[in-house]
């Protein structure tokens, strides 16, 4: 009655509109049905269509996982893995047990990484700044880029790389460094090992890569460092 009172006050000309035979229980069954609905709704799955491979790729069964040995690098090594392929598209990645530097185990960046495979920001072509390109003006521009710096021995050539292990890369940077010796490499990864090398040349004088032998201790006393 209150309600209805407030109506006539209010909106005089929709309160004969208004039906007063809807209880509370009767509103919240009904957007629970609304809800249900819209659920299955979206569970609809996608209809695709199953074709035949004219020439079937060796060794793939469909829907039937394959896997392949890889490695991954990760602060300038390689971190061995088994990728599951499912009809030909990368699912899963697992450490691979016949990897010395894994022994089957992986990290939560390893298995973060299968994702940016599907990340629909990732860069998917040559940019220049904002705009598209093409590799031809990619190559045309650094052709004419070096062409300046060979004069002043690559002074104003600077090229970031990420964290390098790989000897064929070595050489090729060496080949780079040696036209353009006024040049500068910078190797950058999110994820860096800087306070672990300035540590060691506190200790041993100079930037190494330690090795722990953590079978060999007793007590194992870790400040703030993550050494598993």
């Amino acid at each position: 009655p209150e309600f209805t009172e407030f109506l006539h006050r209010e909106f005089p000309r929709q309160a004969a509109e208004w039906q007063p035979t809807l209880s509370r229980r009767g509103f919240l069954q009904l957007v629970g049905a609304s809800i249900a609905l819209a659920g299955l709704t979206a569970c609809t799955p996608t209809q695709e269509t199953i074709v035949p491979y004219v020439a079937a790729p060796e060794e793939m069964v469909p829907g039937k996982p394959l896997l392949y040995a890889t490695a991954m690098p990760q602060q300038g090594y390689a971190l061995g893995l088994l990728a599951q392929s499912t009809d030909g598209r990368p699912t899963k990645l697992e450490g691979n047990p016949d990897h010395p530097a894994s022994l089957g185990a992986t990290d939560h960046f390893a298995q973060a990484s299968i994702l940016d495979l599907y990340d629909p920001d990732r860069s998917q072509q040559v940019r220049n700044g904002e705009n598209p390109a093409t590799w031809e003006e990619f190559l045309t521009a650094l052709r004419g880029g070096l062409a300046d710096q060979q004069a002043s021995g690559g002074a104003g050539l600077r090229i970031l790389t990420e964290t390098v292990s790989s000897p064929t890369v070595a050489a090729q940077m060496a080949a780079i460094m040696e036209q353009f010796p006024n040049a500068r490499w910078h190797q950058y990864a999110p994820q860096n090992s800087d306070n672990l090398y300035e540590g060691t040349t506190l200790a041993f004088g100079q930037a190494v890569e330690p090795i722990y032998h953590v079978e060999q201790a007793t007590v194992i006393v870790s400040l703030d460092a993550d050494f598993l």
